[in-house]
């Protein structure tokens, strides 16, 4: 491994979208785990760019000043609500009122455009390619904490790792955010526990 393709290997996570649905790989921008304190891999207009790039959004311009501080203000209103649904927890309307204008915002840009059939599509019509992302998080949102589909979202129980996850198994036994990652690191710990016990 070259020194450059250690310096990646040390600034992003082995698994980095593994949350599974949109608004959660946002969501995991922020680790939380324990240590010098939360490592924020958007925490410049740059990074929030390079982090589009690497989920797969081509080229997204960086976003300016006041729009990344909105999108990270965004990001902790919505870490706020996951919590919340995790802990089973009263949620702070501050969070809501957050996440219901990021919703308010995309319905906004939507548009009837005549179609071929003689009907109409529904099209979003974003200024940038920044609020497209911005809205697709807020649309993502809105589809998984509405109904059932809420208590798909997990947190992972490794205390170093806190990541926020779908469960889409169908008996919802999905307990890691990673199984070759957080999940081996828990079965070597239970390894060593029952070799001590002897």
């Amino acid at each position: 491994m070259t020194s450059r393709d250690q310096v990646a290997a040390d600034i992003f996570p082995k698994h980095e979208f593994a949350g599974g649905r949109l608004c959660l790989d946002f969501c995991n921008t922020l680790s939380r785990g324990p240590g010098e304190g939360p490592r924020d891999r958007i925490d410049s207009a740059a990074a929030f760019s390079a982090w589009s790039k690497r989920l797969g959004r081509g080229i997204v311009p960086q976003p300016g000043p006041d729009e990344l501080a909105s999108l990270r203000e965004f990001r902790r209103a919505l870490l706020g609500i996951v919590d919340a649904s995790v802990e089973n927890t009263d949620q702070d309307p501050a969070n809501l009122r957050v996440l219901e204008a990021e919703i308010h915002a995309f319905r906004r840009s939507e548009r009837l455009i005549p179609a071929e059939n003689g009907g109409f599509s529904l099209v979003e019509t974003p200024a940038s390619p920044v609020e497209k992302l911005r809205h697709d998080i807020a649309r993502d949102a809105a589809e998984i904490l509405v109904g059932s589909e809420i208590s798909r979202i997990k947190r992972c129980p490794d205390d170093t790792c806190r990541w926020v996850f779908y469960d889409a198994s169908k008996n919802l036994s999905r307990r890691w955010c990673a199984m070759d990652d957080c999940g081996a690191r828990d079965k070597v710990r239970r390894f060593r526990r029952r070799q001590a016990a002897f």
